[in-house]
């Protein structure tokens, strides 16, 4: 199934929608905004199927909290359409935007990932570093991941 999508470079309006569906479905935040998303580095990737976004991911240049010395990108905001879930875009994505960090000269590519989103970045050679901690947007439990690229 997934050897048949392309990632593009997406505007920020294309991603609030799936984000608004998937990231904040039941949690106290209504806004799927995140302050950095048209700042300067900043990239949408997303994957689209007939026209509309299935799936999409943000990616910053910001240092790796533990190693702020190092050049870094943040991935924020991935978002799979609940009906393709565990079908293989998100891994799609995430291959694509560290294939971006380490063209950008990366050290770190790192994430805030909800608890129930650990197994997906461990299964893709991501870390979990440090203690759990709650997201104040979300109220939900939270990793930091990382990787070295």
């Amino acid at each position: 199934m997934t050897s048949d999508y392309l990632v593009e470079q997406v505007p920020t309006s294309d991603v609030l929608v799936l984000r608004m569906s998937v990231l904040r479905d039941g949690t106290p935040s209504q806004d799927p905004r995140y302050a950095e998303d048209d700042t300067e580095g900043s990239v949408h990737l997303g994957i689209q199927n007939g026209g509309v976004l299935i799936a999409c991911s943000t990616w910053l240049p910001r240092p790796w909290p533990l190693d702020e010395s190092a050049p870094a990108t943040q991935l924020r905001g991935m978002a799979v359409a609940k009906h393709l879930q565990s079908k293989g875009l998100g891994r799609i994505l995430l291959k694509a935007g560290i294939r971006r960090a380490h063209s950008l000269e990366s050290t770190y590519v790192w994430a805030r990932a909800r608890d129930n989103a650990l197994y997906f970045y461990e299964r893709n050679g991501f870390a979990t570093v440090g203690d759990q901690f709650i997201d104040e947007a979300t109220g939900l439990g939270h990793h930091l991941v990382m990787i070295e690229v």
